[in-house]
């Protein structure tokens, strides 16, 4: 019998859109409340009161957007999981949808601690009780930001170590390899992911200041999760496919070396034939990827870099006609 959570997040349709809503409208009220929609309460620590008004649609946005997210990736997922299942034998629906506790606790509290020291100002967190509403709220943003990240994140690791170690078991085959393509879409959801958060991150730019501090402590995190989170789950399919093309190679050579060098014409075709496959063997790819998947990944990777220089271009020319 399927629950109420398994009917809400892989079946209604407006889950999704249901979420970021619910989390955008709550933290909406809970900033209006505590007075962070006015720039004349921002705290010590902005610059300016456009850049708190900057932060509080970030710690507003970026929660609903993650809210969101998880349910689109929950779904894919499970769609990418069946697929493989019946097309390579392996059993990886049930295991993709088991939430893995024991990692999505710690790391719920690796986000929060991350957030307290890397992205809440000392004074912030250290009076918390003696703080503004204004400061509690955008310190609560924070923790809330990273913790759920941070915990999105773990759920992620542990679909990459389910494609990874299913990987063992499928058949590979370097001349057709369209059937292992699913280890390599795994990794796009999770590509996206971080790099539509880094995107959204600009609205910290809301006073027309590009602040390099605003990225680079989001960077330490996103890069190397991007990179792992794409790479893993086809690591163990890479690592068999340049085998198997290597052995086949070896072979090759070995036939190669022992075929006869003669102008008989039977030997030449012989010969032919063996040179021509090495040559095919040779071009074979060793990673699960077509020009498609790979178009995407460049995709999805530009996107925040893209955004961030749209962010410093607007900086420019606002600056431009202030100064005409």
């Amino acid at each position: 019998m399927k629950t109420l959570s398994h009917q809400f997040i892989y079946e209604w349709r407006y889950s999704a859109t249901a979420t970021g809503m619910s989390i955008f409208i709550l933290l909406c009220a809970l900033n209006y409340f505590s007075g962070a929609w006015n720039p004349e309460n921002a705290p010590w620590y902005f610059p300016s009161g456009q850049a708190f008004i900057g932060m509080t649609l970030l710690v507003t946005l970026l929660p609903s957007y993650i809210g969101v997210y998880c349910i689109y990736s929950f779904r894919r997922t499970i769609e990418i999981a069946q697929a493989t299942d019946l097309s390579l034998g392996t059993e990886l629906t049930q295991l993709v949808r088991t939430l893995p506790w024991r990692l999505i606790i710690p790391a719920g509290v690796a986000g929060v601690l991350f957030a307290i020291f890397f992205n809440i100002p000392t004074k912030g967190w250290l009076n918390f009780i003696l703080a503004t509403p204004t400061d509690r709220v955008i310190a609560f943003g924070q923790i809330l930001i990273w913790s759920v990240f941070f915990c999105f994140i773990a759920q992620r690791i542990h679909v990459a170590r389910g494609f990874n170690l299913a990987s063992a078991s499928v058949s590979i085959d370097i001349f057709e390899p369209t059937n292992l393509r699913p280890f390599a879409q795994i990794g796009l959801i999770d590509v996206l992911a971080v790099a539509g958060g880094l995107a959204l991150s600009t609205v910290q730019s809301l006073d027309f200041s590009f602040r390099a501090d605003n990225y680079t402590k989001a960077l330490m995190i996103a890069v190397p999760v991007m990179l792992y989170l794409s790479i893993y789950p086809m690591w163990g399919i890479h690592k068999r496919m340049k085998e198997t093309k290597a052995d086949q190679l070896r072979k090759l050579n070995d036939q190669i070396k022992r075929a006869p060098k003669s102008i008989e014409v039977d030997e030449i075709k012989q010969l032919e034939i063996l040179l021509q496959r090495r040559e095919r063997v040779a071009d074979c790819a060793t990673w699960p990827i077509d020009v498609a998947i790979l178009q995407r990944f460049l995709f999805y990777i530009i996107i925040p870099p893209l955004a961030w220089i749209g962010a410093a271009l607007v900086e420019s020319a606002i600056e431009g006609l202030i100064g005409s």
